[in-house]
């Protein structure tokens, strides 16, 4: 990738214990501090902070429907861990905010809403608006979607070079947690597959069917060859022994070694694990199974 780019904002629940979580989160920070934060956010009843700004809330007001654990990692503590320490954490939630940003993209935020007003592209958003930002001095800001959508782009140019913000929530969120746990090296050109199952901008003077017409140059040599990738949405994104697998290569084989260094049986803990399986559990696991060569 040509143009810098990064997760931006990462927000997931996770059914782990309490303690567990804040164990992740003060190792992927290096020994961070908790402050307990007065106040509910989000129908949670308690929270910590970082000084990073990393949030991770508990005492779900209904805990019968709510997960126990939310966890909360806006923009400026997305840069202070880096991509492989995000991961780290990405790796034990369930996403229900992912955004991912490029910067010093190769066209302006005027040549990109006089795509939208001509109707060049050829997109999954019903709506789109141009505005002057609100933060800051000057600029403007082209969004596409909505925020109860469960994605939106917004292109702004209020710091400087014109950044391309794509926010996706909930089941789409969710979706791209394969994304999050390839490797870090590969998310732009992944998220930029994802960005173009949701929009591309398009030369429509020569025919008016938008899926016969070429990109437009400047689109073109932004996204960099990237291949579209759609996302369906389906309803709830079933569990899957990959995430599991996933989640303990992240976060659990190291501790295992270091029970098994201090001479204690791993195999108790499989044992304990056969005791506690449910139905589901026994269901996903034959799935595997099944789809395994």
């Amino acid at each position: 990738m040509t143009n810098p780019a990064a997760l931006h904002w990462l927000t997931g629940t996770t059914y782990l214990d309490e303690t567990d979580v804040l164990d992740v989160i003060h190792e992927a920070t290096g020994g961070c501090e908790f402050l307990v934060i007065e106040g509910s956010k989000w129908a949670y009843r308690k929270r910590y902070k970082t000084v990073e700004g990393i949030e991770v809330m508990v005492e779900p007001s209904q805990p019968d429907t709510m997960p126990p654990v939310c966890v909360n990692v806006p923009g400026t503590a997305c840069e202070f861990l880096g991509a492989d320490r995000l991961q780290q954490v990405a790796s034990i939630l369930k996403p229900t905010r992912v955004d991912f940003a490029w910067d010093a993209v190769p066209f302006s935020v005027e040549q990109l809403g006089a795509w939208v007003d001509q109707g060049d592209m050829r997109s999954r958003f019903r709506s789109a608006s141009m505005h002057e930002t609100i933060m800051g001095k000057g600029g403007e800001t082209v969004t596409l979607g909505s925020r109860e959508s469960t994605a939106q782009i917004a292109v702004y140019d209020r710091r400087g070079p014109v950044r391309l913000e794509m926010r996706l929530r909930g089941e789409r969120a969710e979706l791209v947690f394969d994304v999050l746990m390839s490797s870090p090296v590969e998310w732009a050109s992944s998220f930029l597959g994802v960005l173009r199952g949701l929009v591309d901008f398009v030369d429509r003077s020569h025919t008016s069917r938008a899926d016969r017409a070429p990109l437009l140059p400047l689109w073109e040599s932004f996204i960099e060859g990237a291949e579209r990738c759609v996302v369906a949405l389906a309803g709830t994104v079933a569990p899957s022994l990959e995430r599991v697998r996933s989640w303990v290569e992240h976060q659990v084989a190291k501790r295992l070694y270091m029970l098994d260094e201090a001479g204690i049986k791993v195999t108790d803990f499989l044992k304990l694990g056969r005791s506690r399986m449910r139905r589901s559990d026994r269901v996903m696991l034959t799935g595997w199974r099944a789809l395994s060569p």
